[in-house]
């Protein structure tokens, strides 16, 4: 899908920016692989190299906006544009009771996972070519409320009516923004520091019924978004959760 083009992977040292990264190279992509943790991201594209790939690791830190610029800047220098950016990065950075919430966590949530993506997604416009297209990762916490991570919650529905009102100004442009929103996936946010291996795209087995998902089942949604097979979709929050917000679940009417 990708055979020829340029991608950049935010967030892409570990889980699902990992096999996002891991997937684009197998799809044909020459891949920048993006993090805070740099020596993670040069893993990663160490690996897309073993394997015969294209890539590059290079430092990102969302929250600044200078890095953001940065980012870009060397996008276009070493690449001359991009074809996609997966604008994957994020943190939860606390879990508990409203009653406890600090307000610096609140502020970090909203610093990172809102502000960091917002300028990564007006630093990738100028840089992504015609016909190009921003994805970015939001979460069921941005559709459904998360009373034990309030200030991750805000950040990624306030994420989702940022990549909606960008739809009119991408399409300006010739590019498509849309948004994933991953359900429970094992990754080292939620404390699964082994990367699941990844498969056959076509062999990839259904997660149980609001269970959780592996990596790669959000990385292929986020590779469909980002090409060119979905050139008819933009502005959309597209739900990978395994049913969780198809139904009631366990709920009995009587």
């Amino acid at each position: 899908m990708f055979s020829g083009k340029t991608v950049l992977v935010t967030g892409g040292a570990s889980g699902i920016g990992e096999a996002a990264a891991l997937r684009f190279a197998q799809e044909g992509a020459t891949v920048v692989v993006a993090d805070l943790n740099v020596t993670g991201a040069e893993k990663v594209a160490s690996a897309i190299i073993a394997a015969g790939g294209k890539a590059a690791a290079i430092a990102v830190d969302i929250a600044s906006e200078q890095s953001n610029a940065d980012l870009f800047a060397e996008c276009a220098d070493r690449f001359g544009g991009l074809d996609a950016a997966f604008l994957n990065a994020g943190i939860l950075d606390a879990w508990g009771p409203f009653e406890n919430y600090q307000m610096a966590s609140f502020d970090r949530m909203l610093n990172v996972n809102l502000r960091g993506t917002f300028m990564g997604l007006k630093a990738a416009m100028p840089v992504l070519r015609p016909g190009g297209a921003a994805v970015v990762t939001a979460s069921l916490a941005g559709l459904l409320g998360l009373p034990a991570a309030i200030g991750y919650s805000a950040s990624k529905h306030a994420l989702l009516g940022i990549v909606k009102s960008l739809a009119e100004p991408y399409a300006r442009h010739g590019l498509r923004v849309n948004a994933v929103c991953p359900g429970s996936v094992l990754t080292p946010m939620v404390g699964v520091t082994d990367a699941l291996p990844l498969v056959d795209p076509d062999a990839l087995d259904a997660p149980v019924y609001r269970g959780s998902l592996a990596p790669q089942h959000i990385a292929e949604v986020a590779l469909f978004l980002a090409s060119r097979r979905a050139a008819g979709i933009n502005g959309l929050a597209v739900p990978v959760d395994a049913a969780f917000t198809a139904d009631f679940g366990d709920a009995n009417p009587e």
